[in-house]
């Protein structure tokens, strides 16, 4: 007599299966959502940092200084100091640092460009 159908010992495995097979899913597509935030927190940064660029470069020599570390107006989660360096006379080079979140902590971007007084 042949019985049709399966055994409990093949339903467990399958189910075994489908749900190593959906965590590994889930955990790509998690991690695909962190990627995306970090991209659009890079993407922003970068922005930021070219704003306060262009917005140094209006300036003149004289008036442009070094900034603390503080937070940018309208993004709260993002920081931005400007380091002022002297590699020659009559030129500064402006370092404009973005920091923002990350799960390990903190990261930053940089822009740089130079300013003449000539």
């Amino acid at each position: 007599m042949k019985k049709s159908g399966f055994s409990l010992l093949e339903v467990l495995l399958a189910i075994v299966l489908f749900t190593v097979g959906f965590v590994a899913i889930a955990r790509v597509f998690s991690t695909g959502l962190f990627a995306e935030s970090d991209t659009e927190k890079v993407l922003v940064s970068t922005n930021l940092a070219q704003e306060r660029i262009e917005q140094i470069r209006n300036l003149s020599y004289n008036n442009i200084v070094d900034e603390p570390k503080a937070a940018v107006s309208g993004f709260p989660i993002f920081g931005r100091q400007v380091i002022i360096t002297y590699p020659q006379t009559n030129l500064k080079q402006i370092e404009v640092r973005v920091y923002y979140p990350t799960k390990p902590g903190e990261n930053s971007i940089a822009l740089y460009t130079y300013v003449s007084d000539i």
